[in-house]
């Protein structure tokens, strides 16, 4: 196994993860903001399920002797229109799920399971 794509691919997902946990926060003040109470708690407790993400791969990352990239993927879409905001949100879950089925390729590629 080569430790360093291993760790590669998981700062990847991290700097991905803090992407949505910025970008869901942003969604969730606005909401708020706009009296959309209910949405505005959901993607507040969803940047919270995201952090746990953080937390996991950061774990990964540490087991395998490296060092966790706490850089972003990219900035913050400045998205307030509530039918904007959640057709995002659903395109960031669809990418999601895009990049970790190749990145669960490419660890099973690189004979690392675990990180799979």
């Amino acid at each position: 196994m080569d430790r360093e794509k291993s760790i590669a691919l998981l700062n990847r997902a991290v700097g991905d993860e803090l992407q949505a946990v910025h970008q869901y926060m942003y969604f969730h003040f606005h909401l708020g903001d706009q009296g959309f109470d209910p949405l505005a708690k959901l993607f507040k407790r969803t940047a919270i399920m995201e952090m746990g993400h953080v937390e996991l791969l950061a774990e990964r990352i540490l087991f395998l002797n490296g060092d966790v990239e706490m850089i972003p993927a990219g900035a913050v879409e400045k998205i307030q229109d509530p039918e904007a905001i959640l057709a995002k949100a659903m395109a960031m879950e669809d990418e999601s799920a895009k990049g970790y089925n190749s990145a669960a390729v490419e660890c099973g590629a690189n004979a690392d399971a675990a990180s799979k």
